[in-house]
């Protein structure tokens, strides 16, 4: 009975410590990178930096990722440290029937994730713009909370 007992769980701190598929980012075989020189001091070493695309099916509606979380993916994330870095953000499959990233174009979400919960930011572009495109290369000067 304990082995039962233990087995159970177990098998139950397994599902409650498992991370969410929310912030799996797929490779799609297409990228742009977008290198981040400096961020806010607002920005807290530790936290992590997300591109977000609209998920397949909506509309140009006002719909963004801080009223209708749930309406956005996860194209490309990465963790602050502290220093300059770069974020590989997908594209989508042509291959596949499912929208999985970013078309031609299409408008870049930024966010910080606190507490489960998607924070603006705004971004200062030295070169390219707030918009996907494949094999892209763009540069961030800084990038701050917005609001």
């Amino acid at each position: 009975m304990s082995k039962i007992c233990f087995s159970i769980a177990f098998l139950m701190s397994l599902m409650m410590f498992s991370q969410s598929d929310k912030y799996n980012v797929k490779n799609t075989g297409v990228n742009m990178t977008v290198a981040i020189l400096a961020v806010d001091d607002l920005i807290a070493s530790g936290d992590t930096i997300v591109a977000l695309y609209k998920a397949e099916g909506l509309s140009e509606k006002d719909v963004n990722p801080f009223t209708h979380p749930n309406d956005f993916l996860v194209a490309g994330l990465t963790i602050w440290k502290g220093h300059r870095l770069a974020i590989a953000l997908w594209g989508n499959d042509s291959t596949s029937e499912m929208k999985d990233g970013f078309f031609n174009e299409e408008t870049i979400y930024w966010a910080i994730v606190k507490n489960n919960q998607y924070l603006p930011i705004q971004l200062f572009y030295r070169v390219g713009k707030n918009a996907w495109e494949p094999n892209g290369i763009h540069i961030v000067d800084s990038l701050k909370l917005a609001g």
